[in-house]
């Protein structure tokens, strides 16, 4: 083989390995990137849901932050799918309600489990 040959086929594998490590990183950075922004924007939602609770009258429920991320990171989908309608919304509050309940259902569940544990211990 010539070395002028083999000195462009080392060139190419080397090029090629370098554009499939920046494409690989650019793929975590992006995921990252967007972690981090939905995470921020839930954060921002549930501080401005406990401003609120604050100003209003009575009992009100603060849901717990795992429900405030599914929403933006729905809402980002929707988003960047270009499918923000009242449609699409209508069954996002729904999906996150049932995310909501079955969080809260969870909670009793070890609850209620404890307090039975506790009682049989007696």
């Amino acid at each position: 083989m010539d070395a002028a040959v083999a000195g462009l086929i080392g060139a190419g594998i080397g090029a090629g390995s370098t554009l499939i490590t920046v494409w690989i990183q650019a793929h975590f950075v992006e995921k990252r990137e967007r972690a981090k922004t939905i995470l921020d924007f839930a954060i921002r939602h549930r501080a401005e849901g406990l401003e609120h609770a604050d100003k209003v009258a009575g009992p009100s429920t603060i849901l717990p932050l795992a429900v405030h991320v599914h929403f933006q990171k729905e809402l980002l989908l929707l988003v960047e799918s270009n499918n923000v309608n009242s449609k699409s919304l209508a069954k996002l509050h729904a999906e996150n309600e049932l995310v909501a309940q079955s969080i809260h259902d969870e909670k009793v569940s070890r609850v209620v489990k404890k307090a039975m544990a506790d009682h049989e211990a007696r």
